[in-house]
Order: C-alpha cells, then structure tokens, then sequence
C-alpha cells in the first residue's frame, strides 16, 4: 500500500514538471528573419519572457514570426512593438526578439493577434550594407580598410584601448542625439537664427572687414608691447590669489549676510505699505525740491544762496574788527541796562497816564500836569449801575485808596501790586537800595 502511494505522488510530480506552461501566442511581421530561428528567445527588458515558435513567409516577401509569451508577462497591449537584436557574435542563432509590450493603459491583445511590420524593426547585416555599395566605393573602402591596417600595425595595444572607450562614446553620442532630436524644435530655430545672422553679417562685410582690421591693429599693438603683456601676465597668478583668500575670507559674511536678509524678509514686508503711502509724498515733494534748488542755485547773480556764501568772506573781513568793538561796548552798557531794566514797569506807567491825561479834557481844553481827586463820594455798585453817596467833609481824602507820602517806593511801584506781587523789585545786590519801601506800592496793603 505504501508502494502504490508513492508511485502516485511520482507521476502526479513528473506531470506537473513536464506539463506546458500557459502562454499566450502572437504573430510578429518582420521585414526579413534577421537569422532568427525556431526555438530562439524571446525577451521583455532582457528577462526571457518566451520563445519562437515558427517562422513562415507570408505573400509580400515578408517574415511572419510565431512567438509564445508566458503568461505572467502577458498579454500584450495596443502599441506593442518588437525590434531583432544580436546577443553576442555573429553568427547563426545568435538573435533574439526584443518586445516592448504596449502600455498599461491600452487595450490588451487576442491570442493569435498580430503585431505589423510597422511597430517592428528587423536587424541590418553587414552583407545588405555591402550589396548597396558600387563597385567603385567598394574599392575606396578596402584602401581605406587597408590604410587603418597599416596605421594599428605596431600600435594594437594603443588601438585595443581606444576600441574599449568606444562604446562609451557611442552611448553619449546616442544620449547627445536623443537630446538633439528632444529638442528639434529649439535646434531648428537655432539654424534659422543663426542663417538670419549670417545673412546680416554678410550684408555688413565692410564694417566686418573693418573691425577685423581693427582687431588685427589691436593684436599688433600688444605684440609690440610684449614687455607689458608679460608683466601683466606674471602678475595675473598672485592677483588671482589675493583675490582667492579674499573671497574665502569673505565666506563667513556670506553666511552671516544670508541670515541678514532672511530676518529682514518679515520686516521688509511690513514695508509695502508704508512705500504705498510714502509715493504721494514723494511725488508732492518733488516741486518743494525744485524750488530748494532753485534757492540753493538760481541763474544770476547775488540771488541765491551759494552767492551769499561765496559773499561771507568779505563780510567776515568787515566783522572781524566790528564785532569785537560791538561786544565790548555790550559788556561796558550790561551794568546800565541791568540798573534801567527794574524801572521799567515806572515807564510804562508813565506813557499810560500820560496818554490818560492827554486824552481827558474839558471846556478849558487838555491838561497834562495835574488831575485833581475830590474823594467827594462814596460809590456802591447795584443792579441800577451803581450809587453815589456824599461823604461828610470831615471823611473827605481819607479813602484808602488815596495815600500821600509815598516817597520811598521800590522800582516798579508806579504801578498797582499784580496779583504775583513781581512788579516792586527789591534787590540786595549792586541795585540794591536801603530808603526802598515795598509797601509803598499802590495795593500793597490789601
């Protein structure tokens, strides 16, 4: 019993090692096999992803490929495309098809579906290039051919090198095509630009000629000079230096700039309100400065004010004897304005009742001298303008308003007492005076 279980397990085994695995079937049409052959690989991103099954030659001359793609590599979409490619040296099955399976987003593709000769490439041999060349470029190829031979001869090792930088060069030149071909579009309007400028140069050969010429005199004129040149030159290298350790010391407040200008970047913004506001100012203050300059500098003479400052030397001339005299005689008269200032309340007083006096009169006409005080009445303000009230002739000049023997006063007592009391200048100084009676003031002794 054992037995026949394991003989079981075997063949299940054997049959799920040997059993096909699931593909899917396309047609490939190639322009010519490209000595392709059955059972040869085929690939997706240099994973085999299948094989070739059959090649026929359908009714236009053309080869038509049989493929099986594993089904975890299929199906192919819309767009799928196959290019012929060499895997090593030349020779008999050493191609294999490359696919490019479509995008992701297409629709996918039936078994059996077939890709035309328009999305696939076929590889080139080197006996189709040969068939396409006369006889005559066949002969210049093999001289050509014989004259590199003749060239290497003794210099393998350097040729050997060179082949091996080869195919990096074909690389970048392939990338530097691709770039062109990206940008056909800028490269074409670089072509037109530059036949544009060609043919504006062309148009303008005689002042080219001429600046060349220049440019030939110029070159001339340095040759001629080789001494300076040269000291130019030496000098150049340790100019470069200094200029060097500069920018290096220089690094630091780069840094310390950058954080400069990143603090000031919130501040700044702050300010673009205030610039708002600050344009109509500046633009109302352009008339203002025109006419300061016009103050400062105004065509013509003695009528501004660079005039008056080119005329203040002959005036410093002229002040320098004046101004001493005047100052001494400010300091000999201080002691005089000093004792006058104190009286000048009394002066004042004097013009007021002089004007008073000259401006009362009678049927005599004007008096100036004397005005003469009765103190006949006694006046009490009311609702009806106020009461006169005949004193007794006993009670006559005895108001306290009236004084008599006031012979004493303080300067500035001519005048009723102000309410700060600033008018009777008492002083114990060089004005000071022993017979001045402060009470003498009129108001003094309310």
């Amino acid at each position: 019993m054992p037995a026949a279980v394991l003989v079981v397990v075997l063949a299940l085994l054997v049959a799920w090692i040997v059993a096909p695995e699931p593909s899917h079937r396309y047609r490939l049409v190639f322009q010519n096999a490209s000595q392709v052959v059955g059972g040869g690989t085929v690939r997706i991103g240099g994973t085999q992803v299948g094989t070739i099954k059959s090649i026929d030659l359908n009714d236009r001359d053309q080869a038509e490929v049989e493929i099986s793609v594993a089904s975890d590599f299929a199906p192919l979409r819309r767009g799928a495309s196959a290019v012929v490619r060499a895997q090593g040296s030349a020779g008999i099955a050493s191609r294999y098809i490359d696919l490019s399976p479509g995008a992701g987003d297409e629709p996918a593709l039936k078994d059996g579906a077939t890709i035309d000769v328009e999305r696939t490439t076929s590889q080139v041999d080197l006996d189709q290039i040969f068939k396409t060349i006369d006889p005559k470029t066949r002969a210049g190829l093999q001289k050509t051919i014989g004259g590199f031979s003749q060239w290497y001869e003794g210099r393998e090792a350097e040729g050997n090198a060179s082949a091996k930088q080869l195919p990096k060069a074909v690389v970048a030149f392939r990338k530097f095509a691709a770039d062109v071909n990206a940008q056909s579009a800028q490269f074409e309007r670089l072509v037109t630009t530059s036949a544009k400028a060609m043919g504006t140069l062309s148009g303008e050969s005689d002042r080219l000629t001429s600046l060349i010429d220049g440019a030939g005199r110029t070159v001339e004129a340095l040759g001629s000079d080789t001494r300076s040149l040269t000291t130019a030159l030496e000098t150049t290298p340790e100019a470069l230096r200094q200029g060097t350790g500069a920018l290096r010391e220089l690094r630091p407040t780069t840094v310390e700039l950058r954080g400069l200008i990143d603090a000031s970047d919130a501040p700044s913004r702050t300010l673009q309100p205030f610039l708002r506001e600050l344009t109509p100012v500046a633009n109302a203050s352009v008339p203002v400065f025109r006419q300061l300059r016009r103050l400062v500098d105004t065509p013509g003479a003695g009528n501004d004010v660079l005039d008056g400052l080119r005329d203040l030397p002959p005036l410093e001339r002229s002040t320098r004897v004046a101004f001493p005299s005047g100052i001494k005689a400010l300091k000999t008269s201080t002691p005089m304005l000093g004792f006058s200032r104190p009286y000048a309340p009394d002066l004042m007083a004097f013009i007021r009742s002089f004007g008073q006096s000259a401006a009362t009169y009678d049927a005599d006409g004007h008096y100036f001298s004397t005005a003469p005080v009765f103190d006949a009445f006694d006046f009490q303000d009311d609702a009806a303008g106020g009461t006169l009230t005949t004193k007794a002739p006993a009670q006559r000049g005895r108001s306290t308003a009236l004084s008599t023997g006031n012979l004493k006063r303080c300067p500035g007592s001519a005048m009723r007492l102000l309410p700060d009391r600033s008018n009777s200048f008492v002083d114990t100084g060089t004005l000071g005076n022993a017979d001045c009676v402060p009470a003498q003031t009129p108001g003094a002794g309310r």
